[in-house]
């Protein structure tokens, strides 16, 4: 098989490119030599830059006088004609310094070198690392005033809450409030009226036993009458007896009208009271209710007052 391999046609086969070893070898130089340039130029332009010193001064020093140029030679006799030397240059006056008003001017630093990659590179981390720090600060700043914003909405909420409670205590308070004086309003017209329909009860019931008394005043008063008018009726008074003679006589009666007993309380004529005895006793029975009423009673021990009329 492997000789089949070996024998295979000269046309299947790859053309060999001529000179490709020597384009890797100048390849492989130009690399190496390109990298050896970034390593020298990054150690050459990495020293550290010279610092820069200034003095600060409290107070203005003294101005420093300006130097007198030198005296002119004095001039020598005129000798004789000889050919005359080249004059020599006379030295130039040093200008005044300017008088220092505060500090020093830092020098002017030389232009910096252009940054190489490696300067860029690190340049860019700062960068990036400022900007991530600024946007962290940002975040947490935004943070910080939405935890602000949640604590003071939840306050004024917890406020608003309770503001409506207060509210809503206030109007039960006064709902109670007043349905306890509606009550209190309530109980008081009804013990008024309470206390009215008693209080005309009571009056109805003075009036009817007012009314009531007086109807058995009148009626007891009726019975009286008919018991002196019949008693008079019997008595025979001697002309002697002078008008206007009183008598007051107790009558103690049976039931029926018989008298039990009579008794002169208060006499101003003998001649008076024997007449009215004598007419009680031939008036029997005397005109008494009946003993099973209520006004008997008031008939068993009867007062008779009797003043002689002609």
């Amino acid at each position: 098989m492997s000789r089949e391999r070996a024998e295979a046609p000269q046309a299947l086969r790859r053309p060999q490119q001529p000179g490709r070893g020597r384009a890797i070898v100048l390849a492989v130089i130009v690399h190496v030599l390109f990298f050896a340039l970034i390593v020298f130029g990054v150690r050459w332009q990495s020293h550290p830059t010279a610092p820069i010193s200034a003095e600060l001064w409290d107070k203005l020093p003294p101005a420093k006088p300006a130097a007198n140029p030198p005296p002119a030679p004095k001039p020598k006799p005129e000798p004789k004609p000889q050919p005359k030397p080249a004059p020599e240059p006379q030295p130039k006056p040093e200008p005044a310094k300017p008088q220092n008003f505060g500090p020093v001017a830092p020098q002017q630093a030389k232009p910096a070198p252009l940054p190489d990659a490696a300067q860029i590179a690190a340049k860019a981390e700062r960068e990036k690392q400022a900007r991530e720090e600024r946007e962290r600060l940002e975040h947490e700043r935004q943070q910080a005033e939405e935890k602000k914003r949640q604590r003071e909405a939840a306050a004024a909420k917890k406020r608003a809450q309770e503001e409506a409670a207060q509210k809503k205590r206030e109007q039960e308070q006064a709902a109670k409030k007043k349905r306890e004086q509606e009550e209190a309003a309530r109980k008081q017209r009804e013990e008024e009226k309470r206390l009215a329909e008693e209080r005309a009860k009571a009056e109805a019931a003075e009036r009817a036993r007012q009314a009531a008394a007086t109807a058995r005043q009148m009626e007891i008063q009726s019975w009286v009458d008919k018991i002196k008018t019949k008693i008079l009726s019997r008595a025979n008074v001697p002309d002697t007896v002078a008008t206007g003679t009183e008598l007051n006589v107790r009558i103690r009666i049976l039931p029926g009208g018989d008298v039990l007993s009579i008794q002169v309380t208060r006499s101003t004529n003998p001649t008076y009271s024997a007449a009215i005895e004598r007419a009680i006793r031939s008036a029997q029975p005397l005109p008494v209710p009946p003993a099973n009423s209520d006004l008997f009673p008031e008939f068993r021990d009867l007062n008779l007052n009797f003043r002689h009329e002609r």
